[in-house]
This record gives structure tokens, C-alpha cells and sequence, in this order.
């Protein structure tokens, strides 16, 4: 059986089998993501009319903050896709996936879920110091202003406004 002669650089059989930085978008790749996030934010809708009512006829109930990100993430996602659906070739193409990030993402969400079973646990102040000192180590984040006085001002942030604000027990 003969062999299959080897194109030489520049023939076509040498253009197709190299990765070239104008692969073409895929509508349904870009799609996906929009579509996760519609599903999300119904699912999201749903769960929180399963929350009670508060006694009181205040303007806010326990329902308006997740209530609220469940209709912003439903219109982001209905803008997404349309401008996805509306405009396929727009932007950059993503590079193709390593093996280096893959990892990085099993790691972030690892982190993550850490973080939850960690909350039980530790006081919130420290558990979330630790969880965003380690997201910002694994994105990259070098250096004490990043892996230092980034988590401990975002904590204390998120502590102001969900512990002493709105009086969430965290």
C-alpha cells in the first residue's frame, strides 16, 4: 500500500491540520451560554416563590433580592443570545481549551464548594477571607494587595451590607 504523500508547508493538506486564529463562530457555541443562564434565572424565578411572605406589608420581603437577580440574569441572557443570534461573527473566537485550565476551573469550583462546607464551621468573616484569597491566587492574583487587603475589603464589604445592613445572619 502506498503511502500518502506529506503536503509541503503552504498546501492545503498542511492549512487544514493547522490551528489558525479565524476559526469561525459557531451560533448554536454562543448560544450556550445564554441559554444556561435563561435556564438558570427560571429556575432561580421559580425556587424563590417558594419563599415566604413576611408578616409585615413592608416593600421588601424576603423574595426581592433573589427575585430580582433571577429577572436581571433572564434579561442578560435574552440579550446575549439575541446579540449572539443577530451578529455570530462578532468578536474574537475562543482560544482552544488546555489542560492548565481545565484544572484551574475543577480547582475554582472545588474552592468553592469548599467554601460552603467551610461555613458551617467558621465565622463567615474569616471562611470568605479564605475563599477569595484563594480565588484571586488561583486567577492569578499575586502579591499581599491581592491575596491580602482585596478578601479582607470585599469581606468586610459583603459584612456591612448582608450582616449589618440588612440584617442577614450569616
Amino acid at each position: 500500500m502506498p503511502a500518502a504523500p506529506i503536503p509541503a508547508p503552504g498546501e492545503s493538506g498542511a492549512a487544514e491540520a493547522a490551528p489558525g486564529p479565524s476559526r469561525p463562530r459557531s451560533r448554536l457555541r454562543e448560544l450556550v451560554p445564554a441559554l444556561a443562564g435563561l435556564a438558570l434565572g427560571l429556575a432561580v424565578l421559580v425556587l424563590t416563590a417558594q419563599i415566604p411572605e413576611g408578616a409585615g406589608l413592608t416593600g421588601f420581603s424576603p423574595r426581592w433580592w433573589p427575585e430580582g437577580l433571577a429577572l436581571l440574569l433572564i434579561v442578560l441572557s435574552v440579550v446575549h443570545a439575541a446579540l449572539s443570534w443577530a451578529r455570530p461573527g462578532a468578536g474574537e473566537a475562543p482560544s482552544e481549551a488546555t489542560r492548565t485550565g481545565a484544572l484551574r476551573l475543577v480547582s475554582l469550583v472545588l474552592t468553592i464548594l469548599g467554601y460552603g462546607v467551610l461555613w458551617y464551621f467558621i465565622d463567615f468573616r474569616v471562611s470568605t477571607v479564605v475563599l477569595f484569597a484563594a480565588l484571586t491566587y488561583l486567577t492569578g492574583g499575586r502579591g499581599w494587595k491581592a491575596l491580602l487587603v482585596f478578601p479582607v475589603v470585599t469581606t468586610g464589604v459583603l459584612y456591612l451590607l448582608f450582616g449589618v445592613l440588612l440584617r442577614v445572619p450569616l
